[in-house]
């Protein structure tokens, strides 16, 4: 509520890639090595939806994630949006 906005936290569902293997390089300032990413973050996400069904759409928010943005429409066939072109 800090810019006077209220989110709904329960229609929401947020999920961090710190356990997806090599995307510590994020933290370590590397090169993130996107073939071995990119299944881990496919992996991550249909999980999720698998555990709530209710998921319509998919928000990238961090700026590492846009490379994986077109590997989770195919996959999921949801609309998903991130930081660099939505």
């Amino acid at each position: 509520n800090s810019c006077g906005f209220d989110v709904d936290e329960g229609r929401f569902v947020i999920k961090g890639c710190q356990n997806v293997p090599g995307f510590d390089a994020v933290a370590k300032g590397e090169a993130v090595p996107i073939d071995i990413v990119q299944p881990g973050i496919v992996k991550t996400t249909m999980d999720t939806l698998r555990a709530d069904y209710n998921i319509k759409a998919i928000l990238l928010e961090c700026t590492e994630l846009p490379p994986y943005a077109d590997a989770l429409r195919a996959a999921t066939e949801l609309p998903v949006w991130e930081a660099i072109t939505a």
